[in-house]
């Protein structure tokens, strides 16, 4: 299956393999169940952590989604509304240690402050 262009390969591959989809299918042969599957994937994987960490192990990931791509003001992808990508997701580099975490908590605040505003008015749409 080809890669979002943004996307950084080993997560789409993990995405579309947890979604039991064969990586060398084309998105035309998509099945529905494995399209609903997919959607499944991106909106409600858990994610389970065991432990805590001293944080002494950090490091920061290259790559990720292109800062251009992205309404910084919201952390929303301008090419799929109501997308949003935080912290490592996102093609910054820093020093690693306190500057990455702010870049993530940080991030994460303004991306979920403007996911509950979406949600919201997506309601009031609807009750009118």
């Amino acid at each position: 299956m080809d890669v979002l262009p943004d996307l950084p390969k080993r997560l789409w591959f993990s995405l579309i393999t947890t979604s039991q989809i064969d990586p060398n299918t084309k998105w035309s042969q998509l099945s529905k169940k494995q399209r609903i599957s997919l959607s499944q994937v991106l909106t409600s994987l858990p994610i389970h952590f065991h432990g805590k960490d001293t944080n002494k192990e950090e490091f920061v990931t290259a790559g990720g989604v292109m800062l251009s791509n992205v309404d910084l003001k919201r952390m929303e992808s301008k090419q799929v509304p109501g997308l949003f990508f935080v912290g490592e997701a996102l093609n910054v580099d820093g020093v690693t240690g306190g500057f990455n975490f702010q870049n993530c908590w940080t991030s994460g605040y303004v991306a979920g402050v403007a996911a509950a505003d979406s949600t919201l008015l997506m309601e009031k749409k609807e009750e009118i």
